[in-house]
């Protein structure tokens, strides 16, 4: 078992999840970032005429980013439906729009709703940091490479303190519906074991009032839910042969418009700086990461 202190400990403001759709565009290159746009079809806020992109790839809109972003921090987390966005992804994302000379315009949501925008069409990124599987390339586009890596992580009242697959065993465990643990946990422990819910929040709400014993989510957001409630803790489950799949160490993405290489190159080489110049570093200490676990995060176990 994987014992990490995760988050320094200082408060994280509560963030709203919403399936409605929140509108804010943040500028690259230049210009008044959190331009607010005309209508929920059209983004404002100029980029610089003498912007170069460091790529080039179609978007929905010329010149913008349209992001279908799961609501949960310390990945994504909007303040309220228009903003303000914070966390690690809305920083990378608007990074990666600024050198290619993009407007971001991210429209907070819950994770079913954000994929379903994606597969529609409506988006061009799904953002929050999302697990690569196989599937979901067959759907998504996915980056060869990885922003970081996450785990399951557990989280639970301290006396319960679960650390193996086996050790929740008859526990009803709660998950996000779709999520990538959700049907591998049914399999494990049995569907009548497993609630699901539209938002950890609303899964750790009920751990705490005991009508579950534990969540499972990416450990990322798992850390977050636990760090400053008195009494609970989360631990990163280890591998385990006997259940690969949901023990695996796993590569973390950005799900975006299937079928356009060009994009999927751009975040390639995105990722592959972000990490060697020390980016995906700061953003991690910016959002209350510690040293120890963004090395988890970055280089694995």
């Amino acid at each position: 078992m994987k014992r990490l202190t995760v988050l320094e400990q200082k408060p994280v403001t509560a963030f709203i999840a919403t399936s409605s759709i929140a509108l804010l565009v943040l500028t690259g290159c230049s210009g008044d970032a959190g331009t607010e746009p005309d209508s929920a079809n059209a983004a404002t806020g100029d980029v610089a005429e003498d912007c170069t992109p460091l790529h080039e790839f179609p978007t929905l809109e010329d010149g913008v980013l349209n992001v279908a972003a799961m609501n949960a921090a310390p990945k994504f987390h909007a303040l309220s439906d228009s903003g303000p966005f914070e966390g690690i992804d809305a920083t990378l994302i608007t990074e990666f729009a600024e050198e290619n000379c993009l407007d971001v315009l991210f429209k907070p949501m819950t994770g079913a709703a954000a994929q379903l925008d994606l597969r529609e069409g409506k988006s061009d990124l799904f953002g929050g940091l999302h697990i690569k599987t196989a599937e979901r390339g067959e759907v998504f586009g996915q980056a060869e490479g990885y922003v970081i890596y996450d785990a399951l992580g557990i989280t639970s009242a301290s006396e319960d303190s679960f650390d193996t697959i086996e050790s929740m065993d008859g526990a009803t465990v709660g998950v996000l519906s779709g999520s990538f643990f959700a049907e591998t946990l049914k399999d494990a422990l049995g569907e009548e074991n497993i609630e699901e819910y539209q938002s950890d929040t609303n899964a750790f709400e009920d751990l705490q009032a005991g009508r579950i014993d534990a969540v499972a989510n990416q450990s990322m957001m798992s850390f977050n839910l636990s760090n400053d409630a008195e009494g609970y803790e989360t631990n990163i489950i280890d591998e385990d042969p006997n259940h690969p799949e949901l023990t695996a160490l796993l590569e973390i993405n950005w799900p975006h418009t299937h079928g356009v290489p060009e994009f999927t190159a751009a975040i390639d080489d995105y990722y592959t700086r972000a990490k060697e110049d020390g980016t995906v570093e700061r953003v991690l200490e910016e959002n209350g990461v510690t040293e120890e676990a963004a090395d988890f995060y970055i280089n694995g176990r």
